[in-house]
């Protein structure tokens, strides 16, 4: 609409992606707009990105056009979402996702020595232009995707998710040109057992991918901040990972301790007495069929 009326008089003609990349909305891919001597604009839906091809058209008509198109962009306010790394016909993009901030209380649903750890992280990745890598590692069920959840819905930068199934991507080139438009950002990799694992231990490991990223002369141009999630033992994860200056916090979500998942336990509505330390998952789920296996086998995943 901006540009409709902005440069009316210079747009020539105009074109538009006729298949829909949401069927639920019928929103089109991408919208073309040829203007002044030869310059074609794509208006990327899918991934909110604006393309400039051009060769005739004088430069600072663009600069000048491609500054009012940032301006705009500028003006949005932050939402509650986070960028999803997909695969389009165009390589690797991303797509925006909603995500709620759960209502987690921190002291009730982890161990005491949680509370410590929690505040320098979030101290450092609420720092602009800053980099490093946080290693956030434990059991299935010990609520490590949940803080994550609520730890990047409290920050006001801007999320990219890897999930499990892309985790290749961190090696693709492309990824790169994501991470550049979208600096002083926060890249969560979830699942990354494949990605932190010692090199030594699998020779196509894509550690030195993630420590350009991290540390390397590439992060002095992205100022990217890293969360790696995993279920591995912190002994096979690359050495080079944990150097001092480059790692900003690790952490090992364990179960929670038998006096804590008791009290947890009741303000949910439960009777049942733990006799030993329990995941959040056996916790909240103990209203389930089968408990007590649930109970023995420290099942995967939980609900907030």
């Amino acid at each position: 609409k901006w540009l409709n009326e902005t440069y009316k008089a210079e747009i020539k003609e105009w074109y538009y992606d006729n298949r829909p990349y949401d069927l639920k909305t019928n929103d089109f891919g991408s919208i073309y707009y040829i203007l002044f001597d030869d310059l074609l604009i794509e208006f990327n839906i899918y991934s909110s990105r604006v393309k400039f091809l051009f060769k005739k058209t004088d430069t600072l008509k663009v600069e000048t056009l491609i500054k009012g198109i940032k301006k705009f962009r500028e003006r949005r306010q932050k939402k509650n979402e986070i960028s999803l790394i997909v695969t389009s016909s165009h390589g690797i993009d991303t797509k925006s996702m909603k995500i709620l901030k759960p209502k987690l209380n921190l002291d009730d649903n982890y161990n005491d020595d949680f509370k410590e750890i929690h505040q320098a992280i979030l101290k450092r990745l609420s720092r602009k232009n800053d980099k490093g890598l946080v290693l956030l590692h434990g059991k299935p069920g010990t609520g490590k995707t949940s803080y994550i959840r609520y730890l990047i819905s409290s920050i006001k930068k801007n999320v990219i998710f890897l999930p499990p199934n892309m985790a290749g991507a961190i090696t693709n080139p492309d990824l790169i040109s994501i991470l550049i438009d979208n600096p002083d950002s926060i890249f969560v990799i979830e699942d990354a057992e494949n990605i932190v694992v010692d090199r030594e231990k699998d020779g196509q490991s894509p550690v030195s991918a993630l420590l350009n990223i991290s540390d390397g002369l590439l992060s002095d141009c992205l100022n990217i901040q890293i969360i790696c999630s995993f279920n591995t033992d912190i002994s096979k994860v690359d050495s080079a990972l944990l150097r001092k200056g480059r790692l900003i916090a690790k952490y090992e979500f364990k179960e929670l301790e038998v006096h804590k998942a008791n009290i947890l336990s009741k303000k949910l509505g439960f009777d049942y007495n733990f006799i030993s330390a329990m995941t959040l998952a056996a916790i909240y789920n103990q209203g389930e069929r089968d408990f007590q296996q649930i109970k023995m086998h420290n099942p995967v995943g939980f609900k907030m």
